[in-house]
């Protein structure tokens, strides 16, 4: 393809990262991500639904299921494959990596319950008779992040969904010597169990953006909260934009206005799956 053809769509995979209570699954749900599916990996979802339900949006063209931790991966796999069959979605969403990880983590020590390894000892490793993962388990982990997952995004995104990944960050330090001398940076790294990871994930989203909270006011209990998105990074968070989105506070706005108005015209215009791909795979 010839970079004058090469569309920029009205379409977009995201990473929404930042610490709890920021409100990255709300400005997820924001009315024109909708229709939108969530998969529920948390084990909550109701402050989206207070918090729309007092908008003038309200909470239409909302569909989100739970994934419990224990509940094994064939299920979210299963939904993973009939959104693919059939995107009737304009957003999808990921709620969270963090959680994703863990009941990936969880189904892998499930998976060995009652199986023998070659030498017929019990499969699996236990530490005080409490199951827990081995090596090969974190291994797994980063396979499911880069083939099933981010492979699913990349797929829809060429569909015409939007792909957004809720990821939480933990601090992490760089040792260096400059001089002689040993030298700690500090970067917030998006939180996962296994290494390469939180290195490579974020390589594969046109949007990084940091969600925050800040407070206005003296007198603790009565303060004023303030969310802001930024999209140029910090000292110690990166983050990008191939939109061009500037940052903001959408303190009592609308998300999704805050953003798609930066949006060019003729982005806006251009067809949301890319009539350039091809229609038959050829192998």
């Amino acid at each position: 393809m010839k970079a004058e053809d090469y569309l920029i769509r009205p379409v977009s995979s995201f990473l929404f990262k930042g610490h709890n209570g920021t409100g990255k699954t709300i400005a997820a749900c924001a009315k024109e991500f909708r229709p939108i599916y969530v998969f529920n990996c948390e084990g909550r979802f109701e402050s989206v639904i207070k918090y729309y339900k007092n908008r003038p949006e309200g909470i239409k063209d909302i569909e989100v299921d739970d994934y419990p931790i224990g509940s094994g991966y064939f299920n979210l796999d299963k939904k993973l494959d009939a959104i693919i069959a059939r995107p009737e979605y304009r957003t999808v969403l990921m709620s969270s990596l963090t959680s994703f990880i863990y009941l990936i983590l969880n189904h892998l020590i499930k998976d060995k319950a009652g199986k023998k390894t070659r030498s017929g000892a019990d499969a699996g490793m236990r530490i005080g008779g409490i199951p827990v993962n081995e090596l090969q388990d974190y291994n797994a982990e980063d396979s499911a992040i880069i083939n099933d997952l981010i492979a699913f995004f990349q797929q829809i995104k060429g569909n015409g969904v939007n792909c957004i990944l809720e990821a939480h960050i933990t601090p992490y330090e760089l040792v260096s010597l400059e001089g002689g001398q040993r030298v700690v940076n500090t970067i917030n790294q998006i939180l996962t169990k296994g290494k390469k990871a939180p290195a490579s994930v974020p390589g594969f989203f046109n949007e990084i953006w940091l969600f925050s909270k800040q407070f206005e006011g003296i007198i603790a209990g009565q303060q004023e909260p303030h969310f802001l998105v930024n999209t140029m990074g910090t000292p110690t968070d990166d983050c990008k934009t191939s939109w061009g989105i500037k940052s903001f506070d959408w303190t009592n706005e609308d998300f999704g206005d805050k953003v798609f108005n930066q949006l060019s015209q003729e982005v806006k215009d251009t067809p949301r799956e890319d009539p350039n791909k091809p229609k038959v795979v050829a192998w």
